[in-house]
């Protein structure tokens, strides 16, 4: 009997590309069972686009809630064996399903592969391939499709994972849980990493998403990004403080707080700073002996935070540039 693939899609006022982007489905070389679009409160022409496929599509419809929460709706109703995720406004490659597919079925002991995407823009003009670009920051990646080693431990470093070229078994995800609603920014860092902490996963080194770069999706590193990175590393420290050191939860926190301080500095909320750069310092200090091989700018950046949060952000760099010409 041939394994049943749902393909589920959080869809946000999506008029514009989610045709493109079922279509892209409809038209992989291996079909799935079936597409599940979870209109997440739309308020623009989505349900009338969505209205050519019917027949083609399960549609639900829920007041906006978030991605995850939508992506979380359409799991619990879907029925195949294997659940794929794709953006309403990203599209596949033909192949994509039909060489994951039979990835995961000659390695029965995976809980999830992943791929390589692309970013076009407007024009269709392909901007970047992820892994290929940053391919020097994750050496775990196999220039072969192949299982990952360590890959609890790099994505503590970074999210490497990108959703829309996941395929994952929905037995993981009934023991795993799915994602977590409360984090509303690197969701998906954490669902991955609490499936990397149980189960192996794999990736495929070939280009089967492209995802569109646009003036609605361009993402930024915000302050509500930072702050769910650095919920997601304590959350996780805690659920699984055994797979890896202290020292390098300590160390990704110092440096998210760090970040974090930063941002709220030149928001001029200078309390909040404070706060963030004594708690950069305290898993600076926390982590234990420095190894003399990592780079002191964490530090110093955690350290400096400090008097920049008790002076405010334009006296700090006034005095720092004032220092700098006096060299």
């Amino acid at each position: 009997m041939p394994s049943l693939i749902s393909v589920v899609i959080p869809a946000y006022n999506a008029e514009q590309f989610i045709g493109q982007t079922i279509q892209s489905v409809l038209d992989q070389t291996y079909p799935c069972h079936e597409i599940i679009v979870v209109d997440d409160g739309s308020t623009d022409s989505t349900m009338e686009v969505l209205k050519r496929f019917d027949g083609s599509i399960r549609y639900l419809y829920q007041q906006n809630k978030g991605p995850s929460a939508a992506r979380n709706a359409g799991i619990q109703v879907a029925q195949g064996e294997f659940i794929c995720f794709l953006d309403a406004d990203d599209c596949w490659t033909s192949e994509k399903l039909e060489v994951q597919l039979a990835f995961m079925e000659a390695n029965r002991d995976l809980a999830l592969v992943f791929s390589d995407y692309e970013e076009f823009n407007e024009e269709g003009i392909v901007l970047s391939s992820f892994l290929a670009e940053k391919y020097h920051m994750f050496p775990t990646c196999p220039i072969v499709a192949g299982p990952l080693d360590n890959a609890f431990e790099t994505l503590i470093l970074e999210n490497f994972v990108t959703t829309p070229t996941v395929m994952v078994r929905k037995s993981c995800l009934e023991k795993t849980g799915v994602f977590d609603e409360e984090i509303r920014s690197v969701e998906d860092r954490d669902l991955w990493l609490r499936i990397s902490a149980s189960y192996r996963i794999a990736c495929i080194p070939r280009i089967f998403c492209k995802k569109r770069v646009h003036q609605m999706n361009v993402s930024k590193q915000t302050e509500l990004a930072v702050r769910g990175k650095i919920r997601v590393l304590e959350k996780n420290w805690k659920l699984f403080p055994q797979l890896v050191p202290d020292l390098m939860w300590r160390t990704h926190l110092a440096e998210a707080y760090c970040q974090l301080g930063y941002l709220l500095l030149k928001k001029n909320q200078r309390k909040c700073a404070l706060k963030a750069g004594i708690l950069s310092l305290k898993h600076m200090v926390l982590r234990g002996p420095r190894d003399p091989s990592l780079n002191l700018m964490p530090w110093w950046m955690s350290v400096g935070l400090i008097p920049a949060a008790l002076l405010g952000w334009k006296l700090s760099r006034s005095l720092g540039q004032a220092l700098k010409g006096g060299k």
